[in-house]
């Protein structure tokens, strides 16, 4: 009985070691995925950090592009409106030009009926 006990206890001791040794690399394994766990974590906050980095710039630029195009807006209709003064002065300028031809044939008129 002593020697079947005997072989028990080692085969039990045996055992024990090859447990210890498999709690030893579960525990090993387990530090090991808490750590990357942690890293896939930390890369997560800053993929979160750079997404809402990138909304930010996004939605800057998206609030320059409307002010640009309000702006642009802006010009293109004070362009329109210099255009169309420039081309009331320049109508001006000739129906001017032809009062004053006009002026000088009736003042030519009138020296000349003066003269007769």
């Amino acid at each position: 009985d002593r020697d079947m006990d005997k072989k028990r206890i080692e085969e039990l001791l045996e055992e024990n070691m090859v447990l210890e040794i498999a709690q030893k690399q579960s525990m090993n394994e387990s530090a090991h995925l808490g750590w990357e766990l942690e890293q896939l974590s930390k890369s997560t906050d800053l993929e979160d950090s750079e997404k809402s980095f990138v909304f930010e710039l996004n939605e800057c630029a998206s609030s320059r592009i409307l002010k640009l195009e309000k702006d642009n807006q802006s010009l293109q209709n004070t362009i329109q409106e210099l255009r169309d003064a420039s081309l009331t002065s320049r109508e001006s300028s000739l129906k001017f030009v032809e009062l004053e031809k006009e002026n000088q044939q009736l003042s030519k008129k009138v020296i000349f009926s003066q003269e007769q």
